[in-house]
């Protein structure tokens, strides 16, 4: 299991290669030129952040729970819980 500073302690280029190898993609969102897609690894929410004019990931970052349910609430849908 990786933990959050064992995540922080790798370079980008590891994280990428691990979110996108062991993460499992949830949700995405639009922020301006960005398409911003939330995976989960392990117990860490992480974010990669993919420029779509450039054509390249510019961002990678931990995200706390409390910020996944406000950037994404829209998006989620907990109806199957109160059936």
């Amino acid at each position: 299991m990786i933990t959050h500073s064992d995540f922080q302690n790798m370079s980008v280029s590891e994280q990428v290669t691990t979110v996108l190898g062991r993460g499992m993609e949830l949700l995405d969102r639009i922020y301006i030129y960005y398409v911003v897609r939330l995976y989960k690894l392990d117990n860490l929410f992480i974010e990669i952040w993919y420029h779509q004019t450039t054509n390249r990931i510019d961002k990678v970052l931990l995200v706390e729970l409390d910020d996944v349910v406000h950037l994404y609430e829209s998006q989620i849908n907990i109806s199957d819980l109160f059936r």
